[in-house]
């Protein structure tokens, strides 16, 4: 995967994800209606707490943190929502469109080759770690939003 190709999969995955969203009112946006009860709103703070990880371990060259599990990973998810859920959804919104905003900018500024493994993203090569917590990302939590839309209206 070339770094434009990953730019492009990550900027047309997110517009879906926006787009998907960007009718939802307030209600509709903190309604606890999706799995583990969690609403829209906090399913964009966890995107976002992905995303400025993965942001800390492009900008830092290191990632302290792994090898992750799905009980790491749980508690991790468990945390950005403790952390979130009574944050306003306003604050959520602007902390995604940043979160996403940078996530572009550090991907262009990447000289790295993203099909390398590097001694920092020992879990594959850089360009899927990035992926995995951007595009992908994306599309995992649109098709749950979708699920919930469809017998909604």
């Amino acid at each position: 995967m070339t770094k434009d190709e990953l730019i492009a999969s990550i900027k047309r995955d997110r517009a879906t994800l926006d787009a998907l969203v960007a009718p939802l009112d307030e209600a509709q946006m903190t309604a606890p209606a999706l799995d583990g009860g969690w609403s829209v709103k906090d399913v964009l703070a966890h995107i976002s707490a992905w995303e400025e990880l993965c942001l800390k371990w492009i900008r830092t060259g290191r990632r302290e943190e792994g090898p992750f599990t799905q009980e790491t990973i749980d508690a991790f998810n468990q945390s950005v929502y403790d952390v979130n859920r009574d944050r306003l959804l306003d604050a959520i919104l602007e902390e995604s469109r940043q979160s996403y905003e940078s996530m572009v900018e550090a991907v262009a500024a990447l000289t790295d080759d993203l099909d390398a493994t590097t001694a920092w993203a020992p879990g594959g090569p850089l360009g899927q770690i990035i992926s995995a917590n951007a595009d992908e990302h994306y599309r995992e939590h649109a098709d749950q939003i979708r699920r919930w839309l469809v017998p909604h209206g």
